[in-house]
Parts: structure tokens; sequence; C-alpha cells
């Protein structure tokens, strides 16, 4: 079973409000970087990875309300770093991604500048 923008809703309720395109880029993005992983080493979690991964990155652009407050109208909103760390730790749906890896003995693949290099 593939992962869909309703699968993902269903474990990150607070992205009812993107669009089923919206939510499809993330979870496209997700299987990409899950592709890189040895297919015998995923088995049995090729729809629940990309589905974690795909909440995680579509949480970093959702801005989701800590606290309310009636009087004098005040709204308090997540900063984006969580309460467990940066990257991956920063949402419960990274967290999870980051357990799954562990669990099948996995690191996530290398982010940020890296060295383009060609040889002529």
């Amino acid at each position: 079973m593939p992962t869909t923008p309703d699968r993902v809703r269903a474990i990150a309720s607070h992205l009812g409000a993107l669009t089923d395109p919206q939510l499809q880029l993330f979870i496209d993005d997700a299987i990409i970087e899950i592709a890189s992983f040895p297919a015998e080493k995923i088995a049995g979690y090729e729809e629940r990875l990309p589905r974690y991964l795909a909440a995680h990155l579509a949480s970093m652009n959702v801005r989701r309300s800590t606290s309310q407050q009636v009087g004098d109208m005040k709204v308090t909103y997540d900063s984006g770093t969580g309460a467990k760390g940066e990257g991956l730790a920063s949402t419960p749906y990274g967290q999870e991604y980051l357990r799954l890896l562990d669990l099948l003995d996995l690191k996530p693949p290398e982010t940020g500048p890296g060295l383009g290099l060609m040889v002529l």
C-alpha cells in the first residue's frame, strides 16, 4: 500500500489545511530519500517510512499554535525547533522516522552542503 495524503493526515491532523497535491510533494520527496536505502533493509516498512518522513517535512511548513488566549487575542506558535532538538528530531514524526531507522539499523542520508566535483 503506497503512502497517500490521507494516510499522512491520519497521523498528523494539523496538516488538514494542505491540499492533496501539496502533501503529495512531501511524500514524493520522502520516497526519493528512502530510495537510497537497500530494499531488503526496509522490507515491511516501505509505506511507514515515507509516511512519517512526509509528515515531518510537511510539519516544518505549517505553523502550529502552542497556546491561545481569548482576552486580548494572544496566540503563541511553536518555534519550529521542537522540544527535543533540531532537524528530524524537531517533530514527533521525524523522531518516529529516526526510531524506525534505528530499529532497521539504518542512518539518515547525509544532508547539508557538500562538495560537487566533476572530472572530465
